[in-house]
């Protein structure tokens, strides 16, 4: 075949073998996509924040403030706030949610703050909403204003009555995290920006509170996180048909990193596969750095620099997942770079499967993760390992989700022993995406086997990389 034909039809016929590779999908993946959440499923959660919001306010009126993220610095995508998104669902820059709130929990005002349209924006960047109807019919909300009038707004609504009482302001005090991050990096980032010598910046929350209540004497300001933090951590329907189609696809991805897996093929590839697979799916953005480590570097929790190349004696650990409108799964698996494990490969991996699989059939309602950690440690150090690590946190929105310790129908769980024999220069860490139902759970990623027999059959199959190498041939 000529190279420049090559070079047109060489993507396409990796696309294929991709696909060919894959495994049959479950009946609920047979749809080709899952739709987003519906407009009506989002003005359902606003009016489950206004209720929440009334009771905390004390018989008073109530003012909601929840802005979006603003323009990327960067050429790069853009990239939602979690709080947002889960409010408003819209993944454009420079928006803002403001919600008046009765003291009975009606929600008197219902609005999406959007920029005014530009004829430049859109010719660079494309069309986005704009004030007016046809925006808050898109996106459910009652009204759809112009962003630039929220300074006017809150003055209005936030002034104080002839007795000098002001309505009660709840918006988001802590440091937000957006898809792909978790609170806690978040929180981490802008601390160490604040004790930066050389930065000392508080965050744009604080910052916001700060000029509201300068600009506001004696407003009384409530943090959101532990309302909209509460709702977060139970799924509804919608949600987890969109968490069990992004496990599906994980899995997908790491059963054809397992089948292109060979000496000699870089960490890097591993993952370059894994995203080929996630993106001719359907998935959105990485939920977490790619976590592809060899040998030695599968004892580094969250080593991502993807440098090795694979050893005939490695044993892989690869953590990766990507999003789906803005949801993730964390997904893990071990597997020998030789397609078939040593003796003390497999035994470490069985060990850490077996313990595993105890984990999670105390998943269920009522269970604690607390107890679940436990539980793990001591299984662990049973068989001679080091418990370096929780076997457990809550995913949805955040990779890391508000994490309530214990479990209801409807949240979505990770379940991950790990143990790592350093000296041995082997780590090995299992763990699955989980659905608490009503009498127990269900394993969202099933579809890529975990035991050490299932593996090497599925590794024994040619993939993506082994078909580009027979084609250049």
């Amino acid at each position: 075949m000529p190279i420049g034909l090559m070079r047109l039809v060489f993507p396409c016929l990796l696309a294929t073998a991709a696909l060919a590779q894959a495994p049959a999908p479950t009946a609920a993946a047979a749809a080709a996509a899952v739709a987003p959440l519906a407009p009506a499923e989002l003005r359902a959660r606003r009016e489950a924040v206004a209720q929440a919001v009334a009771k905390q306010a004390e018989g008073k009126a109530a003012v909601v403030l929840v802005r979006g993220a603003g323009k990327q610095a960067d050429m790069g995508a853009f990239v939602q706030l979690q709080d947002f998104l889960y409010l408003a669902g819209v993944p454009e820059p420079d928006l803002a949610v403001l919600l008046v709130v009765g003291p009975d929990g009606a929600l008197l005002r219902d609005e999406l703050l959007v920029p005014p349209f530009s004829r430049f924006a859109a010719t660079w960047d494309g069309d986005f909403l704009a004030p007016g109807e046809a925006a808050a019919k898109r996106t459910g909300f009652a009204t759809a204003g112009n962003v630039r009038s929220l300074h006017r707004q809150l003055d209005e609504l936030l002034a104080a009555d002839a007795a000098g009482a002001r309505p009660v302001l709840f918006t988001l005090t802590e440091p937000a995290a957006r898809t792909g991050s978790t609170p806690r990096k978040a929180a981490d980032g802008a601390r160490e920006t604040k004790q930066d010598r050389f930065d000392g910046r508080s965050s744009r929350e604080e910052t916001l509170v700060a000029a509201l209540r300068k600009a506001h004497d004696g407003l009384r300001i409530e943090g959101l996180e532990p309302i909209v933090h509460g709702l977060r951590a139970h799924k509804s329907p919608a949600e987890v048909a969109i968490l069990r189609r992004c496990a599906e696809l994980t899995a997908e991805g790491h059963a054809e990193a397992m089948r292109s897996c060979a000496p000699g093929v870089g960490e890097s590839a591993l993952a370059a596969v894994a995203r080929c697979v996630f993106s001719l799916q359907g998935a959105g953005p990485d939920a977490y750095g790619a976590i592809v480590g060899g040998g030695p570097n599968g004892c580094i929790l969250h080593y991502n620099a993807l440098t090795r190349t694979l050893r005939d004696d490695d044993l892989i650990v690869m953590d990766y997942a990507p999003t789906l409108h803005g949801y993730a799964v964390d997904v893990t698996r071990t597997f020998p770079a030789s397609g078939r494990f040593s003796p003390a490969q497999r035994k470490l991996v069985q060990d850490v499967h077996d313990v595993q699989q105890a984990l999670i059939r105390e998943v269920k309602p009522g269970a604690k993760l607390s107890a679940i950690g436990a539980l793990c440690a001591k299984l662990l150090t049973e068989r001679g390992y080091k418990n370096d690590h929780g076997p457990c946190h809550h995913v949805g929105l955040a990779v890391h989700d508000p994490n309530p310790d214990v479990l209801q129908p409807g949240m979505v769980i990770t379940v991950e022993p790990g143990a790592y024999l350093r000296d041995a220069g082997m780590g090995c860490r299992i763990e699955d995406t989980i659905l608490v139902t009503a009498d127990g759970c269900e394993v969202l990623s099933a579809g890529v086997p975990s035991t050490p027999d299932a593996i090497e059959a599925l590794m024994a199959q040619d993939g993506l990389l082994q078909v580009a190498s027979t084609m250049r041939r």
